[in-house]
């Protein structure tokens, strides 16, 4: 697959050159063909693609265990969408090896690079709406990475995607979701404001979610949602007690000035 040409997506080696350069050109290449070959993964390209802006993805700089994506405007140049994604990162050798450790839930290489691509999306379709979040969804952050781990756990779990990790439990590490969370209708039990999170997603990104809603995959809460709003809405009203564990822990990260 030519993505440069058909999906407007440049890998750029910056800060390499000769072999490195080319090694890290192949490497994500590989990695957006593993991508494009699932039903999940094609859907986000399409998507991304529909909304006009080219995408770069070039090389991470920093050193810790970690990658990056949105979108940006260079000066005197149309926004576009980034990846910064370094494959080494997660190979044997890297900062953050998928085969070293049991916590490799979205640890993969293409895992990494799909979830990226989702923050690439919410950029370029014009929605993104970066909101902290607490409660029972604490340890995602905010609203982009919600989005974000969500669509990929549905990536993991797409019957099309045939080398995969596991469901990832929330965006602080790389920890297996509750199984009872993974089921079907399980995952508006993590918290009340999942709920009301999915129905902003389906209606910000409306093709998105209907086509994903369309994949076989067992994870699928955008799926779950669309087919009974009400069953949804029901099995959040079980999401009290880890609200309050995670509102407790939220008060106990301020006592101890982990926020500022």
């Amino acid at each position: 697959m030519d993505f440069a040409a058909h999906y407007q997506i440049n890998i750029n080696p910056v800060g390499l050159a000769g072999p490195q350069a080319k090694t890290y050109a192949n490497k994500v290449n590989e990695h957006l063909t593993w991508i494009y070959k699932t039903r999940v993964g094609k859907i986000l390209l399409d998507c991304i693609r529909f909304h006009g802006p080219s995408v770069e993805i070039r090389p991470y700089t920093n050193v810790d265990c970690n990658s990056s994506g949105g979108f940006e405007t260079p000066l005197g140049a149309a926004m576009r969408g980034f990846v910064a994604y370094s494959p080494d990162t997660f190979s044997l050798h890297g900062a953050c090896p998928a085969t070293k450790t049991a916590a490799n839930r979205g640890l993969f290489w293409d895992e990494i690079l799909h979830h990226e691509l989702v923050h690439v999306f919410r950029g370029v379709s014009g929605k993104w709406n970066k909101v902290s979040l607490g409660a029972g969804l604490l340890r995602y952050d905010d609203t982009e990475e919600f989005f974000a781990v969500m669509i990929t756990n549905i990536y993991i779990s797409d019957r099309s995607n045939k080398i995969k990790s596991g469901l990832r439990a929330d965006h602080r590490g790389f920890n297996p979701l509750q199984p009872d969370l993974g089921s079907p209708f399980g995952f508006f039990a993590s918290s009340s404001q999942v709920l009301p999170l999915v129905k902003q997603l389906v209606g910000d990104n409306h093709g998105l979610a209907v086509m994903l809603a369309h994949v076989d995959a067992p994870f699928n809460p955008i799926a779950d949602y669309i087919a009974s709003p009400d069953k949804a809405a029901e099995v959040s009203k079980k999401a009290l007690p880890r609200d309050l564990a995670g509102l407790s822990l939220e008060a106990a990260q301020w006592a101890a000035g982990v926020f500022h």
